[in-house]
């Protein structure tokens, strides 16, 4: 007895340095790494700051369930979550490290609750911290909790859903019904490819659980209304999408379709490539640093071949299960993958867009892995120590990287904020008008220095607002008493500075040249 209380001490032991593990890896230096502020960040924090201190987002929407974004929509989860940081931590204030809070809480219910899917699968304590270690130090674990990509949250709530389902699998507990449900309800407020995702996933699943006999039909449709009372508003606003409704208000929130242009990307015409693109990017990389870096990929490159082998395994113990009408964990997974596939199919996919399969890979990688010990069933020891050695060399130098030379600043330097050249122009009282080399994004600025957005509103102009200009092209012209920010590569308007003939003061920045 003494020696299985020291092991289950030792267990728990260990799972808690995993955790505390995971949580420096997402939380230091949270707001320098990525040394970039994405596009859709700026924009959610811009948003943010202006619900939570006047009720409208930037295009004046009064509480909208779906915020406006670029001409589409941010999903309210995150956007809210980060409108209750401003409003108690920040008390009215912004910083990008509460901006980046709310991904940082959704990977670690990554690791929290995807450490219990294994345990509740596998029910086996070896294979329980190798998910945890895997969920721990895996690359895009990691990388995706770190900025704030509003859809990035649907993998977190996707997880702790899965993980209740799974309880309610095993126990047949009606309690568990409700929660998981609740929980797939909630999901659907995370990003608007849960809105297929969900659906299929559920349907797939309960009529699964009708064939194994795991579930009745009363409670099967209790569980839908479960998920249909929880994502009520949700619903509300794709009918406000699918049927042009006028703006609904409900609970205080304001339902438009403020993303109906979104409904153009959804087709099933290139339905295949896109499935194959996105198999593809998830398992290596799209070339888009700031989910997956070439060299260590998603989930490394040794994780593919057990991946492969997983998902086969997978598919034929579904099928065998079909057969004897067994309910078994894995199917939870591979459903959850098709119904992932489907709804990245129906429309063009990014990494990040497909952040919610990881989950099912995890268990793809765990179920090739004891099905690649099985077949060297006699070297198992030696094959164990072999790929931990593998893993641990991959942790160590992607760690490495991660934490010193990672900078998606050198291949996309135009999502660098220039605060410090903006806040020294601004000081100067000889600097008349601001010309920020941002394209025309006002986000960029806004989102660091924000202001009413009726002020902004009120003083907005062809290229700009107030003194700011975001703007600055060849025909731009060029008086002395402005300020013009440029970035260091945009070489044809370092031309045209350095060819007018005015005599410059010049600072230099980690990405941009500041004249006046």
């Amino acid at each position: 007895m003494h020696r299985i209380q020291a092991s289950r001490h030792t267990y728990f032991f260990c799972l808690l340095m995993i955790f505390a593990a995971a949580l420096f890896l997402r939380a230091y230096r949270i707001s320098e790494i990525p040394d970039i502020v994405h596009i859709d960040e700026a924009g959610l924090a811009r948003n943010a700051w202006c619900l939570a201190n006047y009720g409208v987002d930037r295009y004046f929407n009064e509480m909208p369930v779906y915020p406006e974004n670029f001409g589409g929509g941010q999903s309210p989860l995150y956007s809210y979550l980060v409108v209750l940081l401003v409003k108690t931590i920040g008390k009215g204030s912004l910083s990008l490290t509460l901006l980046r809070l709310p991904g940082l809480f959704s990977s670690m219910l990554v690791v929290l609750f995807g450490t219990g899917l294994v345990s509740s699968v596998y029910e086996n304590r070896k294979v329980t911290l190798t998910g945890a270690l895997l969920l721990t130090f895996c690359p895009y674990f990691i990388m995706h909790g770190r900025y704030a990509l509003d859809c990035n949250l649907m993998l977190g709530c996707s997880t702790a859903a899965l993980y209740l389902l799974a309880r309610y699998v095993r126990t047949g507990r009606l309690s568990y019904l409700i929660a998981y449900s609740v929980a797939f309800g909630i999901v659907m407020y995370s990003y608007a490819l849960s809105y297929f995702v969900v659906p299929i996933f559920l349907c797939l699943i309960t009529l699964y659980l009708l064939w194994c006999r795991r579930i009745t039909f009363r409670r099967a449709l209790l569980s839908a209304l479960c998920v249909c009372i929880t994502a009520l508003p949700i619903l509300l606003f794709v009918c406000t999408l699918l049927f042009g409704l006028p703006p609904i208000h409900f609970l205080g929130f304001t339902l438009s379709p403020t993303a109906a242009s979104r409904l153009s990307d959804i087709s099933l015409s290139n339905f295949r490539n896109n499935v194959i693109d996105i198999i593809k990017c998830t398992l290596t990389h799209d070339g888009r640093p700031l989910d997956a870096v070439d060299g260590f990929y998603t989930m490394y490159a040794v994780s593919i071949p057990f991946i492969l082998i997983g998902f086969a395994a997978s598919c034929y113990q579904w099928l065998r299960d079909f057969k004897s009408r067994t309910c078994r964990h894995g199917f939870l997974f591979f459903s959850f993958y098709i119904a992932g596939l489907i709804a990245i199919g129906l429309s063009h996919g990014y990494l990040y867009r497909a952040n919610y399969l990881f989950i099912s890979y995890l268990y793809f990688l765990i179920c090739g892995i004891i099905s690649a010990c099985r077949f060297v069933r006699s070297l198992r020891t030696y094959f164990m120590a072999g790929l931990s050695l593998v893993y641990l060399f991959c942790a160590v130098m992607f760690i490495r990287y991660y934490f010193t030379s990672y900078s998606p600043a050198e291949t996309i330097p135009q999502f660098v904020p220039a605060n410090e050249a903006v806040e020294y122009a601004g000081s100067r009282p000889d600097i008349r008008d601001i010309y920020l080399d941002y394209a025309g994004v006002s986000e960029f600025y806004t989102a660091f220095f924000p202001e009413s957005p009726y002020t902004v509103a009120e003083t907005t102009h062809e290229d700009g607002y107030g003194r700011m200009h975001f703007s600055i092209t060849t025909d731009t012209v060029l008086l002395p008493g402005n300020a013009y920010i440029v970035l260091k590569n945009n070489q044809a308007i370092l031309t045209y500075l350095n060819d007018s003939g005015y005599d410059w003061h010049i600072e230099e920045y980690p990405c941009h040249y500041l004249f006046y």
